[in-house]
């Protein structure tokens, strides 16, 4: 076939990564990855490819309606996983059901939605994430505000906000109201997507009561960076559904240990606020950055999922950073810097006589460390130096014949174009010196 036929272009929504775009990336899953480490997550992978009902029993219609679906070769419904929550709670219900609580555990995984490609938003994304299962109590729902914090300050990231608030008091308030679950679901969907109009035709359509329908248009009012006054007045909103009580509680404890665990962040306490996904009961929040109209993170407690896939019941709360949004944040703050890095040196010869001496001589300086270029083209001395110098290379080693004789190379700074010779016994201590 020839490449007038081919399409070279990646797939709409996809998306090649060069060096430099790569580099920024790896640079963001770094620090994901030492926070980790700091917390105590351990790291997991999970296939790419998931079983159709696995990844559509809790995601929301507007996940499913995106996700990448087929069947295989054997006949089976599968998927490409459009998040990481579920995948990691199939693992812990099964190959991981009998280890010990609480159980830490950290991901760094592309996913696939078909979403309209803007910016900001790809079909192929990558997101970390931080699930923590096994506990309950909101010292673990504070835990997971406490690591993002981290990360965004780690990050550079000094104006960002949390946007925070308990599904499990719009869900306590629809349950008392005897809603049923697929109507709460499409509730949950309309009320993250703002569509505040048509929250109330659909409460007007299941005869919700006038009760019902005033608690929520004074919820949907309540937001402010005062938390204790927002949850204060939320307890007076909400006070005729006893149970909504005990997740207003609940958000206040969270917030309380929160700050104590140095999240320092505004904390807006938004009680309207929900998030799409199904498998929400408790605590969740987004990280938005005021140069960006995107969430940046996500995340929330999650109790009934591990349960739902077959294992023993687990509570669990966790959150998503989204990687490509980060990237894109930092883009946009300035926030990526040019590191001192350890420059490379570049290896050449003067004649191929000279090859197997050149290639001892860079065997013998990536023993000691030294990160070396060498010369696979082979086209002389000049494009040679050349060529290091659009590498980023500091420093060439020329293997001459004359110096060879000498047990000795000639070692040429690039940046000031000065050169000297050096035997090859002093090499890796010269270069320990002078290359940075």
């Amino acid at each position: 076939m020839s490449s007038k036929n081919l399409k070279l272009r990646p797939v709409r929504g996809m998306r090649d990564f060069l060096p430099k775009d790569l580099a920024k990336r790896r640079f963001v899953e770094d620090k994901v990855r030492e926070l980790f480490l700091l917390y105590g997550y351990r790291e997991v992978e999970t296939p790419v490819l998931e079983y159709l009902d696995l990844l559509a029993a809790k995601v929301g219609d507007e996940i499913r309606h995106r996700m990448y679906v087929f069947k295989d070769l054997g006949d089976r419904w599968v998927a490409m996983r459009p998040e990481m929550t579920a995948p990691v709670a199939r693992l812990v219900s099964t190959k991981m059901r009998t280890h010990a609580k609480p159980l830490r555990l950290g991901y760094v995984a592309n996913c696939f939605r078909y979403d309209n490609p803007q910016k900001g938003r790809y079909r192929e994304f990558w997101h970390a994430g931080f699930e923590l299962f096994g506990s309950d109590r909101p010292e673990s729902d504070a835990e997971i505000l406490c690591v993002i914090s981290d990360l965004m300050r780690n990050l550079g990231f000094n104006n960002f906000q949390f946007k925070i608030n308990n599904i499990g008091i719009l869900r306590a308030i629809f349950l008392e109201e005897g809603i049923e679950d697929a109507n709460q679901n499409q509730l949950m969907s309309l009320i993250d997507k703002n569509q505040i109009k048509e929250v109330f035709q659909q409460l007007k359509n299941i005869n919700a009561s006038n009760a019902c329908k005033d608690t929520l248009e004074q919820l949907f009012q309540l937001k402010g960076v005062n938390s204790e006054e927002i949850i204060a007045k939320g307890r007076s909103v909400v006070k005729i559904f006893d149970s909504a009580i005990d997740y207003l509680d609940n958000l206040e404890k969270i917030i309380k240990f929160a700050r104590i665990g140095g999240v320092k962040a505004p904390l807006l306490v938004d009680l309207g606020f929900a998030r799409g996904l199904e498998y929400y009961t408790g605590m969740i929040f987004e990280v938005t950055a005021p140069h960006l109209d995107l969430s940046l993170v996500g995340g929330g407690r999650y109790d009934g999922l591990v349960e739902l896939y077959g294992g023993d019941k687990t509570p669990a709360v966790g959150c998503a950073p989204g990687i490509s949004r980060i990237v894109l944040a930092m883009e946009e703050a300035d926030l990526f810097v040019d590191k001192d890095e350890k420059k490379a040196v570049f290896v050449t010869f003067v004649n191929d006589d000279l090859v197997e001496e050149a290639m001892r001589i860079t065997d013998l300086l990536r023993r000691n460390g030294i990160f070396v270029h060498f010369d696979v083209m082979g086209r002389g001395i000049r494009r040679a130096l050349s060529q290091a110098s659009t590498s980023g290379c500091s420093h060439t080693i020329i293997v001459g014949q004359d110096e060879i004789k000498r047990q000795s190379v000639v070692l040429r700074n690039l940046t000031d174009r000065s050169q000297k010779e050096v035997k090859v016994n002093d090499l890796i201590h010269e270069l320990s010196e002078n290359v940075t």
